[in-house]
């Protein structure tokens, strides 16, 4: 039977699943899970409506428990309880907000109790009912002095959550607690010193993990059992007077940092507040963790993971290890063969690792530079006496201008190698290697805290990456796993696309224009193949797969490649240029273009 049992959960064909579940009614949990996010699905995925009733940018979503019912928040300080399957606006849920509301969460399974956090730097807690007829709040909190970007809550206990502000606090309710803002406030992670909290989420199978995303490129992930919430006196300050000094941590263990190796090289000693993490997202099993990187790419993290960012650039035993490679090396190579500049599959093959690497480093986006150094240190674990590889990872860590690194690889280089003193190549990258050690432009400046670098010099790094979007106008942008399986990823765009990937591959699989300007948010149903997403539009969009019956999606992006090449490009300008460049771009959205006027856009705050 368990042999049965584990062919049928690696088969996708969905008849012969039926036919299990016939057969074996415990089968039914694995079809659902097969059956609910497809690549045949999710291919087919087109516009099944719009639902009409905000007056403003619709920034946050949140499906029920049971899915039947979505809310949504918005510019205009609304609540919307609809019924999206029968496309319904059931209630319109006024708050007492008097900024953008970008959070809403329900704290019970009967959709009774709904918590909202806002612009205006509170968070209210109104039961829907007396919410309607305008009666008091159960909780109308103003304790944090900064927006208010983000709410989580605790699976096992809902009437327990968290708020993330940009005052730097992340503060702690239970609503079976008095709570009165005039005393104190329970603040369970004071980042306040340096960084504005932008995002929150709790892992849904290990409660005890919070993981906070700030303006920087470092995700803490804290065990809560080890952090002790503090009661801090609620008084009345200035958000720059609470930038005080660092908090020392009591027990070093109670946090574990996740950062893409190359990021947090470059930035463990620097306040940089040109990254932020502005969604985070575990997958069912509470085992990995998305994070989506506004400035940069979306990266998953295995939880679990002992890889530190520190232990893998200096060459102090390289061994030969087996690639686990899904075919044999096809032992032939051409470089030159020309294929798609977003194409960077996972590869099959030796061969394909080397030319990965090699694109990669040529194409230079945002991390190409890194990921193709983790290609090089890959192929030298499997094949350390290939001359190519060693020299493509000096020259990926000079580019890098990792010069300590670079010059350990070069003297490791040259001993394996003699013959590589007449190398043309090698005595240039030794030269540059020699400038950039002699060059200490920079050090000293921005000092970061002790306690801080050494938790930042530890960071775990990612374990896959996914490119294509653009992530730079607005600090609310979402990515999310598709199904309980997590097999697929989505996320929105700035320039209105709704981006959906191969988790495994990091292939592009759908990508579809999902609003005027900026999609922000992407909320996958919980048990059907069914998506809701928002941004600068004043509607929820509902997708589902269309009918196979010939007709043309009209939301589907046709120039792709040119779309992921533009948000590389996009990206990597300056921060007020891509500013402008977002305010034309939407005159020139392909899909938008001459369709809808610029009198119908709303003015919205884009953050």
């Amino acid at each position: 039977m368990e042999r049965k049992t584990k062919k049928w959960k690696n088969d996708h064909d969905v008849l012969k699943l039926l036919r299990a579940r016939e057969v074996y009614p415990e089968y039914a949990g694995i079809v659902q899970k097969q059956c609910h996010f497809t690549e045949a699905l999710l291919k087919r995925l087109g516009l099944e409506y719009e639902l009409k009733g905000h007056q403003g940018c619709v920034n946050c979503l949140q499906w029920s428990a049971d899915g039947r019912h979505l809310a949504s928040g918005s510019d205009d300080t609304n609540i919307i309880y609809w019924d999206p399957f029968h496309h319904k606006k059931l209630q319109v849920i006024p708050t007492p907000h008097v900024g953008n509301i970008f959070s809403v969460k329900f704290l019970d399974s009967n959709d009774s109790i709904i918590a909202t956090a806002a612009g205006d730097c509170k968070v209210i807690v109104q039961n829907v009912h007396e919410a309607v007829s305008k009666e008091v709040p159960l909780l109308q909190c103003s304790c944090h002095i900064g927006r208010v970007k983000r709410l989580a809550t605790c699976p096992d206990q809902p009437m327990l959550f968290w708020s993330a502000g940009e005052d730097g606090l992340v503060l702690q309710y239970d609503m079976r607690e008095p709570h009165d803002c005039r005393e104190e406030a329970k603040v369970f992670v004071d980042l306040s010193y340096a960084t504005e909290v932008k995002c929150i989420q709790v892992n849904p199978t290990n409660p005890n993990h919070v993981a906070v995303g700030v303006n920087d490129c470092f995700v803490r992930l804290y065990d809560r059992r080890k952090v002790v919430v503090s009661n801090v006196k609620k008084k009345s300050c200035s958000i720059d007077s609470l930038k005080r000094s660092p908090v020392v941590l009591t027990d070093t263990n109670c946090v574990q940092y996740y950062s893409p190796g190359h990021l947090a090289k470059e930035n463990f000693s620097l306040m940089n507040f040109k990254l932020a993490a502005t969604y985070i997202a575990f997958n069912s099993a509470g085992t990995e963790m998305l994070v989506n990187m506004g400035g940069e790419q979306i990266y998953l993290f295995d939880v679990n993971s002992t890889e530190h960012i520190n232990e893998i650039l200096i060459p102090t035993d390289v061994t030969s290890k087996k690639l686990n490679l899904y075919r044999p090396c096809c032992e032939t190579m051409d470089s030159s063969v020309k294929s798609d500049i977003t194409d960077m599959s996972t590869p099959t093959c030796l061969c394909e690792y080397i030319n990965r690497a090699e694109k990669l480093f040529q194409r230079n986006w945002m991390g190409d530079t890194y990921a193709a150094l983790r290609d090089y240190l890959l192929l030298l674990q499997h094949c350390p006496n290939v001359v190519k590889v060693h020299l493509g990872l000096i020259k990926c860590l000079v580019t890098l201008k990792w010069s300590k690194e670079a010059n350990e690889w070069a003297k490791f280089a040259i001993m394996k190698f003699p013959e590589l003193k007449d190398s043309k190549d090698y005595s240039d990258l030794c030269g540059t290697i020699k400038f950039l050690s002699a060059d200490k432009n920079g050090d000293g400046q921005n000092k970061i805290d002790p306690q801080e670098k050494v938790l930042r010099q530890a960071s775990i790094d990612y374990r896959s990456r996914y490119v294509g979007h653009c992530n730079t106008t607005t600090d609310i942008k979402e990515v999310n796993f598709l199904g309980e399986q997590g097999n697929y990823l989505c996320a929105g765009s700035d320039e209105g696309v709704i981006f959906i990937w191969d988790k495994y591959t990091g292939d592009i699989v759908n990508a579809l224009w999902g609003d005027v300007s900026i999609v922000n948010c992407i909320q996958p149903h919980p048990t059907a193949c069914f998506i809701a997403s928002s941004g600068i539009d004043p509607v929820v969009k509902l997708w589902s797969p269309e009918k196979e019956n010939g007709e043309v999606n009209t939301r589907l992006v046709k120039n792709l490649p040119t779309v992921v090449e533009d948000n590389q490009q996009r990206m990597s300008v300056d921060p007020f240029e891509t500013m402008l460049a977002s305010m034309g771009y939407r005159l020139s959205n392909q899909f938008y273009q001459g369709q809808i006027g610029m009198s119908e856009v709303p003015t919205c705050r884009t953050s």
